[in-house]
């Protein structure tokens, strides 16, 4: 008979089983959500915030790039402002289905008793739009500037 405080044989296999399960039961469990940095492209397209820097004069009036990554778009372009005091400005960046659209266009950057030149002026911007789920099959880019509304890029996007 064993003495009190021992672990009989049978007690200790039991023991030993129980914590070799709880010692692997971390490992088996459900798979880990996808992160929230990287949306999945099959989630709907879905935006978290949009932003644009104006980056002075450009030289290509009415052009645009756009970069797709997991989880952002960043357009690069240049759009033409009525005057000097200028800058580009986000018109807005909306959802069509699978398709993003950029509107890019122009704001006064002076107080109103300050003069300006009455030039048109070409200005670079670069805006941003970050993704909360989805990733866009298409980027379209319109300008709605001094000459118009105009449509300067119509990007598909690889899967």
């Amino acid at each position: 008979m064993a003495a009190p405080g021992d672990v009989g044989d049978m007690d200790r296999r039991t023991l030993l089983g129980t914590v070799s399960l709880l010692a692997v039961g971390g490992c088996a469990g459900p798979p880990a959500e996808p992160s929230p940095a990287e949306p999945s492209p099959d989630e709907p397209l879905r935006l978290s915030d949009a932003s644009i820097r104006d980056t002075g004069r450009c030289d290509d009036p009415e052009t645009a790039s756009v970069d797709v990554s997991a989880s952002r778009v960043r357009v690069t372009g240049c759009v033409t402002g009525p005057n000097g005091c200028s800058i580009a400005s986000f018109g807005s960046a909306t959802v069509e289905g699978s398709r993003l659209v950029v509107v890019v266009t122009t704001r006064r950057d002076a107080p109103p008793e300050v003069s300006c030149t009455e030039a048109l002026v070409p200005r670079g911007y670069v805006a941003t739009v970050d993704l909360s789920s989805g990733r866009p099959r298409s980027v379209r880019v319109i300008h709605d500037a001094a000459g118009g509304r105009e449509r300067v890029a119509d990007v598909a996007v690889d899967s």
